[in-house]
């Protein structure tokens, strides 16, 4: 069992608020899909949480460097800083896809993954939050079960929605677009399910 002291919880803090920045970029997508006709105003909301985001990662790095004795190993603080930072980028790249790629309206396989994105990122919130606890978390490991069950959820909806695009694939220009939209949500998808895997991880070596 690891006994925390005060200054050791400036990570978990850190961690903690980069949680918060990928739940809420991953609600501003959704919110995102009612404003594709004037999507400036959302865009640049998830620019500036991909800015703290970065912001955070930073200062996780510097303090991991300056901290003789840090509170995890320093491999395991910068793979859980790393996992973070990631789903924050392809969240906002996949927001700005829907900007170049000039799309005025969703389709329903994209909403459904967006809606499994929120549902992720709202674990994993749950999760590195409780990292402060490690092993005496109640909550800890179901919710890390269930962003992998999420995670294999939102593949089906991916194959099925890369399905319908290679049906009858008239409109050329549309499948380009739609299979690179549903490609980065995938990732986002997946960026959470190593978050995810990597704080199990953690847990189980100091367990």
């Amino acid at each position: 069992m690891l006994n925390f002291k005060p200054k050791d919880y400036m990570f978990f803090d850190l961690f903690q608020k980069g949680a918060e920045v990928i739940n809420t970029s991953a609600i501003e997508l959704k919110k995102l899909m009612d404003e594709l006709d004037k999507p400036q105003a959302r865009l640049e909301s998830l620019t500036n949480l991909e800015h703290h985001g970065d912001s955070i990662t930073h200062s996780l790095i510097e303090h991991t460097k300056k901290m003789f004795i840090t509170p995890l190993d320093r491999e395991d603080i910068f793979n859980i800083t790393k996992q973070i930072d990631n789903i924050t980028d392809n969240i906002e790249s996949t927001a700005h896809r829907f900007y170049m790629y000039n799309i005025t309206e969703p389709t329903e396989d994209s909403l459904e993954i967006i809606d499994k994105l929120i549902e992720a990122t709202s674990d994993l919130l749950v999760v590195v939050t409780e990292l402060r606890t490690l092993n005496k978390s109640k909550v800890m490991l179901d919710k890390i079960i269930h962003v992998n069950e999420i995670e294999n959820e939102a593949d089906e909806i991916y194959r099925k929605a890369m399905r319908k695009l290679f049906q009858n694939p008239s409109d050329v220009l549309y499948v380009i677009k739609w299979k690179d939209i549903y490609k980065y949500l995938e990732d986002s998808i997946d960026a959470c399910e190593k978050l995810a895997n990597e704080i199990r991880g953690v847990v189980m070596k100091y367990a």
